[in-house]
């Protein structure tokens, strides 16, 4: 096996070991049921051939929205960090009074109501769809 077989397979058992830790095996029957647009689990045996390409196809779905997120961070990470690098010690003051300005909110002695409202988008996207698998994928992602 050359270098690049040791790469490949150390890969796969990383992602694995990943995929069976305690923190993401359990969300595996919500995200896979969500996908396939089945409310509750069925067994294999009942399941026909169409729809199994069909939940394959949702799948496929999710790993492109996946897949979505960490190719633009990857694609923009070095224009971030060279713009970072270029205003490095403003943005460490920024950074700093931004911090101290959080502080004095947590104490109490200053009070912004834009920090302390909650907005979040109503996505009404049933399941067993191929947009609701993409935006699950997308949402898994940025939560990750």
């Amino acid at each position: 096996m050359d270098l690049s077989g040791i790469g490949i397979l150390a890969a796969f058992l990383a992602g694995a070991i990943s995929f069976l830790s305690p923190c993401v095996l359990p969300l595996v029957p919500g995200y896979v049921s969500y996908i396939a647009g089945q409310p509750g689990l069925r067994t294999t045996r009942n399941v026909g051939l169409r729809a199994r390409a069909g939940a394959l196809g949702l799948s496929t779905c999710f790993v492109l929205g996946f897949s979505t997120v960490f190719i633009a961070l990857g694609a923009s990470a070095s224009a971030l960090g060279t713009l970072l690098l270029t205003w490095r010690t403003e943005l460490n003051y920024l950074g700093g009074a931004i911090i101290i300005l959080f502080g004095l909110v947590m104490l109490g002695v200053f009070r912004i109501p834009a920090l302390t409202r909650d907005t979040r988008p109503d996505l009404n996207i049933p399941g067993g769809r191929p947009l609701g698998a993409y935006v699950l994928g997308l949402a898994f992602a940025f939560g990750w």
